[in-house]
């Protein structure tokens, strides 16, 4: 197995399936939760790179474009991308994951065609997240108690929070809009007896992520 892995650099979904016993649906609510990492190979694939900038007076989020690459290997996809294929058995990318407040845009150039297309067989994981996943399976290990934190500590648990987008998205679907969003959100902090964000505030939180589900919630009330 050693000599095996050190020269393979890709395992698709089926390699990960027979390997840890997991179903598609498995492997999606894990994608949702972040807990893997869903790749495809590419080669000369053209995209526009930037960041996410909000317009304080409207609240609306625009692209600032800083160029553009051409990517060869392995790229990360969006959560609901991976769970969209995993489901269906292809779908068609628009854009790749990207580091927060970031965003990269696919370039096609030709208007017939708004993405990249990509089906089931194409989509798995890299080196280091199967052994990632091995480690994991092989046993949890024991980490030493939790350093008390110094400086300002978060007034809300914005990480429950984002498992809570993920859950509402991949579960119940999309919402129809950007308020009906933030609107759920504070009812789910209220629900759980936690300081409620102001509408604001969750606007900036999740401006960028609300770019990337809108069409589907546009597509939705259509």
């Amino acid at each position: 197995m050693a000599a095996r892995l050190k020269h393979k650099r890709f395992f698709g979904i089926d390699d990960v399936a027979a390997r840890f016993g997991l179903s598609l649906v498995d492997m999606g609510v894990m994608a949702a939760e972040g807990q893997l990492r869903l790749r495809v190979p590419v080669a000369g694939l053209r995209v526009e790179i930037g960041e996410w900038e909000e317009d304080d007076e409207h609240g609306q989020v625009h692209r600032i474009p800083s160029g553009y690459r051409v990517l060869n290997g392995l790229v990360d996809i969006h959560a609901l991308d991976g769970w969209t294929i995993l489901r269906s058995g292809s779908g068609v990318l628009t854009s790749l994951r990207a580091e927060p407040g970031h965003y990269i845009h696919i370039e096609t150039g030709d208007p017939d065609y708004a993405g990249l297309e990509v089906t089931r067989d194409e989509l798995g994981v890299c080196l280091e997240e199967w052994q990632r996943l091995e480690a994991q399976e092989a046993g949890p290990e024991v980490e030493a108690p939790p350093k008390a934190r110094r400086g300002v500590q978060p007034t809300h648990d914005w990480d429950a929070c984002w498992l809570e987008f993920a859950r509402t998205v991949f579960f119940d679907g999309v919402p129809p809009s950007k308020g009906a969003l933030i609107r759920h959100l504070q009812g789910w902090f209220a629900e759980q007896g936690l300081k409620v964000p102001d509408e604001s505030t969750l606007q900036r939180r999740f401006a960028a992520a609300w770019k990337v589900f809108a069409p589907e919630a546009e597509r939705k009330s259509a």
